[in-house]
């Protein structure tokens, strides 16, 4: 097949979790002997084009100096190189994902007569028992306009959606109104050689936040357990605590202000983006516990890639990231919000050495068994094969 991705960033470039799903599969399919090319904006240093992993990747529109930071000229820009370039070029599928590339895609298909799937990681719901204003973590003069063109994204006659879990499916058939025979599920795959291969960082903590510092990830949260169990330590004249937060955003000043206000302040080290996956997968590798506080996901790539590199977790209880970790770990999820409960967890898992080992067992398994590189790019081609069939919208 002669397949086309379309983000606005990629990997190396930016290495959220959408782009790092796009390159494992754009790698796999390419071993495969596909041809596979990825169209991204112009990024940092990044050439017009490159070869990476057998995949062509096509850079265009504005330069990005900070992905995934971008100003909205440089998106629409990106929005028109992209209705441009498929009405120009003739590929079997195109894939593309939320949210500014897919209006431009999908009419461009249209005119041209060509075969998309649609992927969309999460929306913009909350978890039941949730209070507080919503989640969307873009600005105040943005926010207003998301969700009216949430449900326009959402409800265009793509040929096919791919959702990344169950919990994505069904919150866009019940909030968005999508029939379910447009939707499948393709869970996330986890690049497991590439996290074998990760060097293990010289710099180990004992609890560690990996993510974008933005509103739904509840960076405060992870500080705030970070600062009950360096309390109950101190009290109990326990050793120290050595924590990190690896990511930026634009909540990343106030993050640096609360763990201050914390008296985190030698605690808790945060490293901003690092330039490499293999470096995130290497703090990973280095740390007792993974805490993700988010309140948001469509997957929950993190807390598999730190199962897969023997790393405990522990997460509030949102509906992906139960199914991202398997049943066997569900003991290890907290009421969303509800940091005591959070922090008993980590404490637990700090302390009972027998219950870090069930963590990074029973996970491994999981992802290993049912994360696999090859099972996800098996998956997502037979929906592409399935949707190059189909002759209806």
């Amino acid at each position: 097949m002669k397949i086309l991705i379309i983000s606005e960033m990629s990997v190396p470039y930016s290495i959220g979790g959408g782009e790092v799903r796009y390159a494992l599969l754009a790698r796999e399919l390419a071993k495969r002997g596909h041809d596979v090319t990825w169209l991204s904006m112009r990024q940092r240093e990044s050439p017009d084009e490159e070869m990476i992993d057998g995949v062509r990747h096509l850079h265009r529109g504005p330069r990005i100096a900070s992905p995934p930071s971008r100003p909205l000229a440089a998106t629409l820009r990106f929005m028109v190189t992209a209705f441009v370039h498929i009405l120009t070029h003739r590929y079997d599928i195109i894939d593309t994902q939320t949210y500014a590339p897919l209006p431009p895609v999908w009419l461009a298909c249209l005119l041209s007569r060509q075969k998309m799937v649609a992927t969309i990681h999460d929306t913009s719901s909350k978890p039941a028992g949730t209070s507080g204003g919503d989640d969307q973590w873009l600005s105040a003069r943005d926010r207003w306009i998301v969700k009216p063109i949430e449900k326009l994204l959402y409800r265009l006659p793509y040929r096919k959606i791919v959702a990344v879990s169950r919990a994505v499916a069904d919150d866009l058939v019940r909030r968005f109104g999508v029939k379910p025979s447009r939707i499948s599920v393709v869970a996330n795959g986890v690049d497991v050689v590439a996290i074998d291969a990760a060097p293990v960082s010289d710099k180990p903590v004992d609890l560690l936040f990996v993510g974008r510092v933005i509103p739904h990830k509840h960076v405060e949260d992870f500080l705030e357990v970070v600062a009950r169990v360096v309390a109950s330590r101190r009290s109990s004249g326990g050793p120290p605590i050595a924590a990190a937060v690896v990511g930026s955003g634009p909540l990343l000043p106030r993050m640096r202000q609360r763990s201050e206000s914390l008296g985190l302040a030698n605690e808790v080290e945060f490293t901003g983006d690092l330039p490499v996956h293999a470096e995130v997968i290497g703090r990973m590798k280095s740390a007792t516990v993974l805490v993700l506080p988010s309140t948001r996901e469509g997957f929950g790539l993190v807390l598999a890639e730190a199962l897969a590199a023997g790393t405990a977790i522990a997460a509030y209880d949102i509906p992906p990231v139960r199914e991202t970790i398997g049943p066997e770990l569900v003991d290890q999820l907290a009421p969303a919000r509800d940091v005591p409960a959070l922090a008993d967890i980590v404490a637990r898992l700090l302390t009972d050495q027998s219950l870090r080992e069930h963590s990074r067992t029973a996970g491994g398994r999981r992802v290993r068994g049912h994360l696999s590189a090859d099972r996800f790019a098996d998956e997502m081609c037979k929906v592409y094969v399935a949707t190059i069939g189909n002759t209806t919208s």
